[in-house]
């Protein structure tokens, strides 16, 4: 390993830049934007986490190994066997999150990030972290959020799923993505309160989240079920 981008993003010595698999870490300053809360935090947690080991790594695969920007994606291991993204999970310095096809490992990354999640550690102090109502949503309001709220239609188009909560908000599922939810679990959401995380935009509805994969949403009801 050569050098640290950022909390998520790291620079091989073949020259490769490799994206950690499964998290999302607060971003650094970049083209015009600021650093997001805690971004400088988190390439520093990643730094020290590859000191312990001499920034010696191993590399396991997901199914698409590089992304749309041409960077190497891969589950990252220390020399010693821990995993690169359960430690900046545990450490509250990422959070979860499934991007298909590449899901083999996310049971394990949720089940860290919840005792960090309840001990309140890195990103999870934060206001924008906190769970929040859907009808809390106020103008101006981006950016990664934690959404609660009852389920009152869903409907299907030629290219996405919308899932609509409340009367200004709606979970887009695209339709290259729908393949990854069980459609019998989909229909028999209306009715149901849900929590659903991802990046708000304030567009369109005027609020939308664009939701991936079932790790995405959490279900009252534990007899149901949306993932294949």
């Amino acid at each position: 390993m050569r050098s640290v981008t950022d909390g998520d993003t790291l620079r091989l010595k073949d020259g490769r830049k490799l994206r950690l698999i499964g998290i999302n870490a607060p971003e650094l300053a970049h083209d015009n934007r600021p650093a997001q809360p805690l971004g400088h935090d988190a390439k520093t947690a990643l730094s020290r986490l590859l000191a312990q080991t001499h920034n010696r790594i191993n590399l396991e695969y997901g199914s698409e190994r590089q992304d749309k920007y041409q960077r190497t994606l891969a589950y990252v291991y220390l020399a010693d066997g821990r995993s690169l993204q359960a430690g900046l999970l545990e450490s509250g310095m990422a959070t979860a999150f499934t991007t298909p096809p590449n899901d083999d490992h996310g049971d394990c990354y949720r089940s860290v990030e919840q005792v960090a999640i309840q001990q309140r550690r890195g990103v999870w102090a934060l206001d924008d972290y906190q769970l929040m109502q859907v009808n809390q949503l106020k103008s101006g309001d981006d950016g990664f959020r934690r959404i609660r709220g009852q389920v009152s239609r869903i409907h299907s188009g030629s290219d996405a799923t919308w899932i609509k909560l409340g009367e200004k908000f709606k979970i887009r599922i695209a339709a290259n993505d729908i393949l990854y939810f069980k459609q019998d679990g989909l229909q028999q959401l209306p009715g149901k309160t849900i929590e659903v995380r991802g990046w708000l935009h304030a567009e369109h509805y005027p609020f939308f989240m664009q939701l991936r994969h079932p790790d995405g949403m959490q279900l009252p009801d534990a007899a149901l079920k949306l993932s294949k």
